[in-house]
């Protein structure tokens, strides 16, 4: 977003950090197969050769390179007509107008947005731990959101 007058807030460093160690974990363990199978070769008869293991690594590299890869862009983008959401545990980025949004729910940790599409209603929920600026995001999100459905009414 260009605009002059938007927001963003970006993940908090532990996340990458996390998603980093994951990564790091996948890649240990498909070096530790591979050596393993190339230094003795009986092994492939084994546990090694079970779809389960590399169903599991692969989730490993998966979810570790989404969550590295997903923090180098903002979580949350603000700007005067529309707020941009990118949860790590969904794929689709939301693209969310001020004019869209119905409801908030905050249980917890966890942040809830309601809002208007073609298709019907719909939620994104966030992870505010995760959002580095929380405290300023809440109150940009709650002057936002509260300007917006007043000037509904």
């Amino acid at each position: 977003m260009t605009d002059p007058s938007a927001s963003s807030f970006a993940f908090r460093p532990w996340v990458r950090r996390a998603g980093a160690s994951i990564v790091l974990a996948a890649a240990f363990a498909s070096a530790a197969i591979a050596f393993a199978l190339i230094a003795w070769p009986s092994t492939r008869y084994g546990w090694m050769r079970e779809p389960f293991v590399w169903v599991y690594i692969g989730v490993l590299w998966l979810g570790g390179l989404r969550v590295f890869l997903g923090t180098f862009r903002p979580i949350v983008e603000v700007n005067d007509t529309r707020i941009i959401v990118r949860p790590l545990h969904q794929i689709v980025v939301r693209d969310i107008p001020w004019e869209s949004i119905r409801g908030t729910n905050i249980s917890g940790d966890r942040l809830i947005v309601y809002f208007d599409t073609r298709r019907g209603r719909r939620f994104v929920a966030v992870n505010l731990n995760l959002i580095k600026g929380r405290r300023e995001f809440l109150a940009l999100l709650e002057s936002r959101a509260g300007a917006t459905i007043t000037s509904r009414q």
